[in-house]
């Protein structure tokens, strides 16, 4: 019986010391790792971040004309490498880490972009934001492209790969009947 008493002392001496969960909720502790949020305006596509995930949280589906990236925060073990191989922080973990909830439909979010189909063979290769944010990059380091640069862009790597061996094939038959 002292051990109760003992504890009851205890516990009028210091006061309450737990919170009225979920009504008082404990400020999350700092650098906390929760759930991750997408921006689904900065999204290029790339899939970078479904590569990098290694719990198959995030996960992308290739489609004809679409590009979606799935994100099932069941799977999430919210390791933050999503976030680190973004390019365009599209991505970023925010302190929420309270996720339960009965309904499945509430723990997946999914995003869809365009697909491009290659200019020279048609088949789809990559998102149009891609595609955008690479010219955008080129025009900024060179000053601006060509429509020579527009025309490589929009090939697929096979394509690409042809048609440059195709013009370094013509160059070393031009250099070689010229000496």
């Amino acid at each position: 019986m002292s051990g109760i008493l003992k504890l009851l002392k205890i516990g009028l001496v210091r006061g309450r010391v737990t919170r009225r969960y979920p009504a008082e909720r404990t400020p999350p502790p700092e650098g906390l790792r929760g759930r991750p949020v997408l921006d689904f305006d900065a999204c290029i596509g790339c899939g970078g971040c479904a590569t990098a995930c290694p719990a198959n949280a995030l996960t992308v589906e290739e489609a004809e004309g679409t590009w979606t990236l799935r994100l099932f925060y069941g799977r999430c073990l919210m390791c933050g490498l999503c976030e680190e191989v973004c390019p365009k922080d599209a991505i970023r973990l925010s302190d929420e880490y309270e996720l339960a909830t009965t309904n499945r439909e509430d723990l997946e979010v999914e995003l869809q972009l365009r697909r491009v189909a290659c200019s020279g063979c048609g088949k789809y290769f990559t998102t149009r934001r891609v595609l955008e944010e690479t010219a955008a990059e080129y025009s900024e380091l060179s000053g601006g492209y060509s429509d020579d640069f527009r025309d490589v862009i929009t090939l697929c790597p096979d394509c690409r790969r042809r048609k440059w061996g195709e013009a370094l094939a013509d160059a070393y038959r031009e250099a070689r009947y010229e000496s």
